[in-house]
């Protein structure tokens, strides 16, 4: 009995910490951001035609600097363009027109919309990439 009276007083029984509370990430993790906030309108296109001479990348952009868009082209293996379009909505319209038209009028380019993957890269400005997408 005197073993229980001498009870050492700076043992304390083993507890896990407490994880702090996270509810704030559940609740951001929940709402997908929007990649291109700050844009009205975001495309990305393949353009086929005679797109893959200096003429055509310095047309481009010149253009798109012009209209104050934000993206970038990068020549393909196929011999076509990619681009990826940022801006005002009426200032993306034009641009994927007058690449409907190309920069000559002997020039019809096909454009073709394709889906955002959602990991493109985005500066400001309009920049023409490397293949490698450098």
């Amino acid at each position: 009995m005197a073993d229980d009276d001498e009870k050492d007083d700076n043992v304390v029984a083993f507890r896990r910490p407490e994880r702090p509370r996270v509810a704030w990430r559940k609740a951001r993790a929940s709402k997908p951001k929007r990649q291109f906030q700050h844009h009205d309108r975001v495309v990305r296109l393949r353009v086929r035609g005679l797109v893959q001479n200096d003429a055509f990348v310095r047309w481009l952009v010149e253009l798109a600097v012009e209209l104050r868009l934000d993206g970038w082209a990068r020549s393909a293996a196929d011999n076509s363009m990619d681009i990826l379009l940022a801006g005002e909505d009426g200032d993306v319209r034009q641009m994927v027109e007058l690449l409907r038209d190309g920069p000559r009028p002997v020039d019809m380019m096909l454009v073709e919309e394709i889906p955002l993957k959602g990991d493109e890269p985005l500066w400001q400005g309009f920049h023409h990439m490397s293949p490698s997408g450098r």
